[in-house]
Protein backbone atom coordinates (compact mmCIF):
# COMPACT_ATOMS: atom_id res chain seq x y z
CA UNK A 1 0.00 0.00 0.00
CA UNK A 2 2.53 1.90 0.77
CA UNK A 3 4.39 1.58 -2.76
CA UNK A 4 1.22 2.72 -4.37
CA UNK A 5 0.98 5.56 -2.45
CA UNK A 6 3.96 7.10 -2.81
CA UNK A 7 3.83 6.35 -6.58
CA UNK A 8 1.11 7.97 -6.88
CA UNK A 9 2.73 11.11 -5.08
CA UNK A 10 5.74 10.90 -7.50
CA UNK A 11 3.46 10.64 -10.53
CA UNK A 12 1.49 13.91 -9.12
CA UNK A 13 4.79 15.30 -8.74
CA UNK A 14 6.04 14.53 -11.81
CA UNK A 15 3.08 16.04 -13.57
CA UNK A 16 3.65 19.14 -12.20
CA UNK A 17 6.56 20.15 -12.75
CA UNK A 18 6.27 18.91 -16.22
CA UNK A 19 4.50 21.97 -16.85
CA UNK A 20 7.05 24.43 -16.24
CA UNK A 21 9.49 26.12 -18.34
CA UNK A 22 13.02 27.53 -17.79
CA UNK A 23 14.32 31.03 -19.27
CA UNK A 24 17.57 32.04 -18.27
CA UNK A 25 18.30 35.47 -17.76
CA UNK A 26 21.69 37.41 -17.64
CA UNK A 27 21.94 40.31 -15.00
CA UNK A 28 25.04 42.37 -14.47
CA UNK A 29 25.76 43.94 -11.17
CA UNK A 30 27.96 46.75 -9.80
CA UNK A 31 28.53 46.72 -6.29
CA UNK A 32 29.88 49.55 -4.11
CA UNK A 33 31.36 51.13 -1.84
CA UNK A 34 33.48 53.39 0.05
CA UNK A 35 35.79 54.29 3.15
CA UNK A 36 36.60 50.36 2.85
CA UNK A 37 38.89 49.30 5.90
CA UNK A 38 40.85 45.60 6.87
CA UNK A 39 38.45 43.38 7.86
CA UNK A 40 35.03 43.06 6.73
CA UNK A 41 32.59 45.51 4.93
CA UNK A 42 29.79 45.33 2.80
CA UNK A 43 29.29 46.51 -0.57
CA UNK A 44 25.88 47.40 -2.36
CA UNK A 45 23.89 47.51 -5.39
CA UNK A 46 19.73 48.91 -5.42
CA UNK A 47 18.30 46.59 -7.53
CA UNK A 48 17.97 48.39 -10.93
CA UNK A 49 15.40 45.66 -12.65
CA UNK A 50 12.26 44.25 -11.44
CA UNK A 51 10.97 40.72 -11.91
CA UNK A 52 8.12 42.35 -14.77
CA UNK A 53 11.50 43.80 -16.39
CA UNK A 54 13.29 40.78 -16.44
CA UNK A 55 10.62 38.54 -17.95
CA UNK A 56 8.77 41.23 -19.88
CA UNK A 57 11.40 40.78 -23.55
CA UNK A 58 10.06 36.99 -23.01
CA UNK A 59 6.60 37.78 -23.19
CA UNK A 60 5.77 36.20 -20.10
CA UNK A 61 3.96 37.84 -16.90
CA UNK A 62 4.51 37.16 -13.33
CA UNK A 63 1.68 35.71 -12.93
CA UNK A 64 3.29 32.90 -14.99
CA UNK A 65 6.42 32.82 -12.93
CA UNK A 66 6.79 30.25 -10.37
CA UNK A 67 10.08 30.73 -9.57
CA UNK A 68 13.43 32.58 -9.84
CA UNK A 69 16.79 30.90 -8.81
CA UNK A 70 20.24 31.40 -9.34
CA UNK A 71 22.92 29.29 -11.46
CA UNK A 72 26.05 31.47 -12.02
CA UNK A 73 27.99 34.30 -9.98
CA UNK A 74 30.75 35.71 -11.51
CA UNK A 75 33.00 38.43 -9.49
CA UNK A 76 35.70 40.42 -11.28
CA UNK A 77 38.49 42.17 -9.41
CA UNK A 78 40.98 44.40 -10.54
CA UNK A 79 44.66 43.34 -9.83
CA UNK A 80 44.27 46.09 -6.75
CA UNK A 81 41.11 44.48 -5.50
CA UNK A 82 42.51 41.30 -5.87
CA UNK A 83 45.47 41.59 -4.16
CA UNK A 84 43.95 42.85 -0.99
CA UNK A 85 40.53 40.46 -0.95
CA UNK A 86 40.26 37.39 1.14
CA UNK A 87 36.80 36.17 0.91
CA UNK A 88 33.21 36.96 -0.89
CA UNK A 89 29.62 36.56 0.46
CA UNK A 90 27.16 37.52 -2.35
CA UNK A 91 23.73 38.49 -0.99
CA UNK A 92 20.09 39.59 -1.43
CA UNK A 93 17.51 41.54 1.06
CA UNK A 94 14.45 43.57 0.22
CA UNK A 95 11.75 45.46 2.41
CA UNK A 96 9.83 42.53 3.10
CA UNK A 97 12.46 39.65 3.10
CA UNK A 98 15.26 38.83 5.61
CA UNK A 99 19.05 39.18 3.98
CA UNK A 100 19.87 35.91 2.42
CA UNK A 101 22.94 34.39 0.69
CA UNK A 102 22.75 33.37 -2.88
CA UNK A 103 26.57 32.31 -2.58
CA UNK A 104 30.39 32.46 -1.24
CA UNK A 105 33.96 31.70 -1.69
CA UNK A 106 36.93 31.31 1.03
CA UNK A 107 39.69 31.34 0.10
CA UNK A 108 39.91 33.33 -3.57
CA UNK A 109 41.20 31.01 -6.34
CA UNK A 110 44.20 32.93 -8.98
CA UNK A 111 42.72 34.89 -11.73
CA UNK A 112 40.58 37.82 -11.88
CA UNK A 113 37.05 36.27 -12.53
CA UNK A 114 36.41 34.03 -9.95
CA UNK A 115 32.75 31.79 -9.87
CA UNK A 116 30.81 31.88 -6.37
CA UNK A 117 29.88 28.86 -4.70
CA UNK A 118 26.16 28.84 -4.75
CA UNK A 119 23.25 27.92 -2.13
CA UNK A 120 21.13 25.68 -3.34
CA UNK A 121 17.21 25.81 -3.10
CA UNK A 122 17.00 29.62 -3.34
CA UNK A 123 13.62 31.37 -5.07
CA UNK A 124 14.24 35.28 -5.91
CA UNK A 125 10.93 35.30 -6.84
CA UNK A 126 9.80 37.55 -3.05
CA UNK A 127 12.65 39.59 -3.63
CA UNK A 128 12.45 40.87 -7.10
CA UNK A 129 9.03 41.81 -6.75
CA UNK A 130 9.17 43.47 -3.62
CA UNK A 131 10.57 47.12 -3.41
CA UNK A 132 13.55 48.34 -1.62
CA UNK A 133 15.41 44.97 -3.31
CA UNK A 134 19.08 45.11 -2.79
CA UNK A 135 22.18 43.19 -3.90
CA UNK A 136 24.60 43.34 -1.19
CA UNK A 137 28.36 41.80 -1.71
CA UNK A 138 30.14 41.01 1.55
CA UNK A 139 34.16 40.76 1.59
CA UNK A 140 36.73 40.71 4.00
CA UNK A 141 39.90 43.20 3.10
CA UNK A 142 43.41 42.67 4.18
CA UNK A 143 43.77 46.21 3.50
CA UNK A 144 42.07 49.70 3.41
CA UNK A 145 40.61 51.05 0.03
CA UNK A 146 39.36 54.53 -0.44
CA UNK A 147 36.56 52.98 -2.72
CA UNK A 148 35.64 49.49 -4.89
CA UNK A 149 32.93 49.09 -7.34
CA UNK A 150 33.51 45.57 -7.82
CA UNK A 151 31.69 43.96 -11.29
CA UNK A 152 29.38 40.37 -11.44
CA UNK A 153 27.63 38.83 -13.54
CA UNK A 154 25.00 36.54 -12.87
CA UNK A 155 22.46 33.84 -14.48
CA UNK A 156 19.06 33.84 -13.27
CA UNK A 157 17.09 30.32 -13.92
CA UNK A 158 13.02 31.59 -14.23
CA UNK A 159 10.72 28.82 -13.89
CA UNK A 160 7.32 29.71 -15.45
CA UNK A 161 4.16 27.84 -16.62
CA UNK A 162 3.30 27.95 -20.23
CA UNK A 163 0.44 28.53 -21.10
Amino acid sequence: MRKIIFFLGFIALAACSADLAQLEVEKNLMLQGEMLFEGANTLTMENDQDLITLIEEAGLTTDQVETVGISEAKITLSSSEKSIAESLLLQIVSDNNELITLGTLNPLPEGAIVDLKLAEEIDLKPYLEDSGCTWVLDLNLSGDADEMAIKSKIKLVVNYKEN
